[in-house]
């Protein structure tokens, strides 16, 4: 039996569609959102997991640094570091940043407390806490004659100027009262106190200067310029990302390879930090560029080199010759006489310049003259700009002095060994041509008119064979080797005040 189809029901043309249900739509909806936020609850699974695997790698864990108004920069606190860039080194930043677990302010009663103040050398992320020079000193001096127990307290801090070791003895060092405070100075730091901040966090230095008739004086204000840019309100704007998340600290450590040798990204992040400057910059990089200066540019690119190396070689130093054999015998009698003088008539007649020549070479005797006066300003402004430097670096170690006398500690001054430093020569240096023994020959007689004992650790190290020194250094820091040869060189020091403060009382 068939049935038959329903009939076909036309829609006219002015018919119009049967609006839905409203419970159909709220489903709908419903269905959406369930599925949006099932899509939002997986990605954040999913980044979890991914944070937890690199907590077990131990990746993503080279972020320590936050901006600070004061400091410019400083170690986050209660942070767990991985270090892989140079060595490798598992450590955790407590209180103030330090390294040592279960450092207190309050010091412990019988204990001598040195305090080491100091840049990434000090530092020391490259190598276990246990293997750093303060820790063997530690350990190797155990207790003093009187039986008071060594405790060091490393507060180095990878950038940081004199002006900002300064800064941190005042505000943080003197809290923990130690008996001792040790300045460990390095390659370059003597221009650091006054070195403008870029885009790399490290570089973010308060200013100090000692101009003549005024006091010392450390300056914030760039700091401060700093962190109101982009670049400085957005790094602020993630401080808690910065501080937790792993997947961002793998990020950050491309970042800052980025900084150092990628010359786009530099410039990209320089616009985000002062747009402003960097505008400036370009404009006037971009004025300089004429059709003479390119015109010059091709000239110079198709120019074929025509010079060639050569040694005038007379003809009694060519080997084999018969002629330097033979040997002119001269009559003693006539010997201090002039023999065979040619006639005046043989000597060629002075040349007679044109009008033409002599402009020019008057032309070329005022340009010399100018570049002499140019270079001789120069090198006038470079010697009144390291006096200015040296003169500020002498205030900072007198202020510091000054301060650890007032709480009755001990200060000294070490010049820690420099692997660049053993290569370096005054042509590549750099524009003040000031290679690091001759900015510790600048350093040394200040401490030494201040009564600040002084180690000069470089001096040794130049001494080694290279095979050795190598040894001593990974790229620029220190292999557990290099903190042995450190802890070696400052073992006499750390005695010398151990007992100096002992008998002072």
């Amino acid at each position: 039996m068939t049935t038959a189809a329903p009939p076909k029901i036309e829609k006219t043309q002015g018919q119009k569609k049967a609006p839905r249900p409203a419970s159909s739509l709220g489903s709908k909806l419903a269905k959406g959102t369930i599925l949006a936020i099932t899509i939002i609850a997986w990605q954040i699974v999913a980044l979890l997991v991914v944070e937890f695997t690199l907590y077990l790698a131990g990746l993503g864990e080279e972020e320590i640094f936050k901006l600070d108004p004061v400091f410019g920069f400083v170690h986050m606190n209660n942070k767990r570091v991985t270090w892989r860039s140079e060595g490798y080194a598992r450590s955790y930043l407590g209180p103030d940043g330090m390294r040592e677990p279960g450092a207190t302010i309050e010091k412990p009663a019988g204990v001598f407390r040195v305090a080491l103040l100091g840049d990434s050398l000090v530092e020391s992320l490259q190598v276990p806490i246990e293997e750093t020079f303060g820790q063997i000193l530690e350990k190797s001096i155990k207790t003093s004659a009187s039986g008071r127990e060594l405790q060091v307290l490393n507060f180095g801090n990878s950038g940081y100027s004199t002006a900002q070791e300064d800064l941190q003895l005042k505000f943080k060092v003197l809290k923990y009262k130690p008996d001792a405070v040790i300045v460990f100075y390095n390659h370059r730091d003597l221009f650091e106190n006054w070195s403008p901040p870029d885009q790399t966090i490290t570089n973010v230095r308060p200013y100090a200067l000692h101009l003549p008739n005024q006091p010392l004086s450390i300056d914030n204000s760039s700091v401060k310029a700093w962190m109101k840019s982009p670049r400085g309100k957005f790094l602020n704007s993630i401080t808690w990302l910065r501080e937790n998340s792993r997947i961002w600290g793998l990020i950050a450590a491309w970042e800052t390879q980025a900084s150092f040798h990628d010359p786009v990204y530099r410039a990209v992040v320089g616009f985000l930090t002062n747009p402003v400057k960097s505008v400036q910059a370009s404009a006037q990089e971009i004025s300089k560029i004429t059709p003479k200066t390119i015109a010059a540019e091709i000239v110079k690119s198709l120019k074929l080199d025509k010079s060639a190396s050569f040694k005038i070689q007379f003809i009694d130093e060519q080997p084999g010759n018969k002629v330097a054999a033979k040997k002119e015998t001269v009559d003693p009698a006539i010997n201090s006489s002039i023999v065979n003088v040619p006639p005046l008539s043989e000597f060629p007649a002075a040349k007679v310049l044109s009008d033409e020549e002599m402009r020019a070479a008057a032309a070329k005797a005022e340009e010399e003259k100018k570049i002499a006066e140019a270079k001789a300003k120069e090198e006038q402004q470079k010697m009144v700009f390291f006096n200015l430097m040296y003169k500020t670096v002498n205030s900072l170690f007198q202020d510091m002095n000054s301060q650890c006398k007032e709480h009755n500690a001990k200060f000294a001054v070490v010049a820690v060994p420099s692997k660049l430093a053993l290569s370096e020569t005054s042509e590549t240096i750099g524009p003040m041509e000031l290679t690091y023994d001759k900015e510790i020959a600048a350093i040394k007689p200040l401490c030494r008119s201040n009564n600040i004992p002084f180690v000069d650790m470089q001096q040794e190290l130049a001494k080694m064979p290279k095979k050795e020194s190598d040894k001593l250094f990974y790229c620029m820091h220190l292999t557990p080797d290099g903190h042995q040869f450190v802890a070696k060189q400052a073992l006499p020091l750390f005695k010398t005040l151990l007992d100096d403060k002992e008998q002072s009382k």
